[in-house]
């Protein structure tokens, strides 16, 4: 008998595979050598890129914390007024030139912020103040300048014959305020800027004389 099986009904035919009818399904089944595709191209590096700007995120966050723990800067911090950052210092006479007595002035910034020496004037009436160089200089933080201050007599008449306690008008900025302080220098600088003084003004030419009160007119018939 020969393996195939004949089909009912027809003479010599054979049974074919048998197909699956109306409302079945087959599975379908893909081929076994390609693995599974889980993402698209466009999907990892829309991946990658969100991946990407999370770390970038974390790591300011990270700096901002780290920041924010050391807290502010020096430069942030208050400072202190300027006549409470600085401190002058009498460095003794300098060669006088056109001026009739000169000296050098040493600035000290003990702050942690730049302070500017904007003015440097006294209240003697018969003296005048240059400062050589210019003005404003600035005295960086924690360091000292030195100035030149020439006072010329303008006027012997009204310049003191004798400075008991003579003092400078200093005018100084930072960022927090502007502030003018007398600064008095000490009996060194008062000794030699005496000294000055006699020796301009001790000569008669030099000193203008007071004029006696004149007599009250006498009334006009």
């Amino acid at each position: 008998m020969s393996a195939e099986s004949e089909r009912p009904g027809e003479p010599g035919g054979f049974l074919g595979p048998v197909e699956p009818g109306e409302g079945t399904w087959t599975q379908f089944r893909r081929n076994a050598d390609q693995p599974p595709r889980l993402l698209s191209l466009r999907q990892k590096s829309l991946v990658v890129g969100l991946l990407l700007a999370l770390a970038l995120a974390l790591t300011v966050r990270h700096a901002l914390d780290r920041s924010a723990a050391a807290g502010p800067a020096p430069s942030e911090l208050a400072l202190p007024f300027p006549s409470q950052a600085t401190r002058f210092e009498y460095g003794g006479p300098l060669p006088s030139w056109q001026d009739s007595f000169a000296l050098s002035l040493t600035v000290h910034n003990t702050s942690a912020g730049p302070v500017d020496v904007l003015a440097v004037s006294q209240g003697y009436r018969g003296l005048s103040v240059a400062v050589a160089g210019w003005l404003p200089q600035t005295v960086p933080p924690g360091q000292t300048v030195s100035l030149r201050v020439g006072l010329r007599v303008t006027d012997c008449s009204a310049a003191p014959a004798d400075a008991g306690m003579p003092f400078l008008d200093v005018t100084l900025r930072n960022t927090r305020a502007i502030e003018t302080q007398s600064e008095i220098l000490g009996d060194s600088y008062a000794r030699d800027l005496s000294a000055a003084l006699h020796a301009t003004c001790d000569s008669p030419d030099n000193r203008t004389p007071t004029t006696s009160p004149t007599a009250p007119d006498k009334p006009v018939r």
